[in-house]
């Protein structure tokens, strides 16, 4: 069977509130993790549901990002997860210089240096799947009661790049992604030939896909405008995975994510 479904969505949405969650539904716990080469710091906050497990344990919600992640948890977006299964929320953050750390975890290894955008290093991202995986989803599942089954990734930018990348490359992670705005555009396109070879296996897991795009494009990208679209026309057709897609025209590269924020929590639900 095929899934597609097709939203072209024009909203204005009122900023989330800068502030730390503070809600009855949630109580928080941090935790703290280096990367394995010791040059990134990361504090992850567990948002535990006051809330009994449901049969099978607690779905689970990663963001990516963290620290902007935890600011549009706000009591009001919580609040609306009532009557539903409430979510573990697990938002990655760093302890310092989140620009450089990023830059390097959500991104595959170049495959042309030359086109290396200066400034930073790049392509850490297996290393912080493993991580991820390793590490941190261990610790969550220490902390509550969790469904395996039931886990959702979400990621903005540089973030949702990352997203894609673990979908293509190890999509057993999760069971549904959520990627706003995806940097499509990294060493032009580079991750529609892993799509490319995603689409091309003989199998796939069953997933979820929630792709979201601003109306802002990257100056001097030869990727085209479209494709973030046409990505999800494409993986739309493998019988396994339902793909949804928006566009938000009047939202640009920056205040998509804090739309999407509340569309992962829906998604962490289902």
């Amino acid at each position: 069977m095929r899934y597609w479904k097709l939203l072209l969505i024009t909203l204005l949405l009122t900023p989330a509130c800068a502030s730390s969650p503070q809600t009855e539904h949630y109580r928080y716990q941090q935790l703290d993790f280096q990367s394995r080469d010791g040059r990134r710091a990361y504090r992850v906050t567990i948002g535990l549901p006051t809330a009994a497990a449901p049969e099978g344990g607690y779905p689970v919600l990663y963001m990516l990002d963290g620290a902007a992640a935890l600011k549009g948890l706000t009591p009001g977006r919580l609040s609306r997860l009532q009557g539903g299964d409430w979510p573990v929320l697990v938002t990655i953050a760093y302890h310092s210089d989140a620009r450089t750390g990023r830059a390097f975890d959500y991104t595959p290894v170049p495959k042309h240096s030359h086109s290396v955008p200066a400034g930073h290093e790049y392509g850490g991202a297996d290393g912080f799947w493993k991580l991820i995986e390793d590490e941190i989803k261990p610790a969550v599942g220490r902390a509550a009661a969790v469904n395996p089954e039931r886990q959702t990734l979400w990621g903005h930018s540089f973030g949702g790049l990352f997203v894609l990348h673990t979908l293509f490359h190890y999509p057993e992670s999760y069971q549904r992604y959520v990627a706003a705005d995806p940097s499509l555009w990294w060493q032009n396109g580079q991750l529609l030939k892993a799509e490319k070879a995603y689409r091309e296996r003989q199998q796939w897991p069953a997933t979820t896909l929630l792709l979201q795009r601003s109306s802002s494009h990257r100056s001097g990208s030869t990727v085209p405008e479209n494709a973030t679209r046409d990505m999800a026309r494409r993986l739309s057709e493998l019988p396994a995975m339902e793909v949804q897609y928006t566009d938000y025209f009047n939202h640009h590269h920056g205040s998509v994510r804090d739309v999407s924020i509340p569309t992962a929590l829906s998604m962490a639900q289902q």
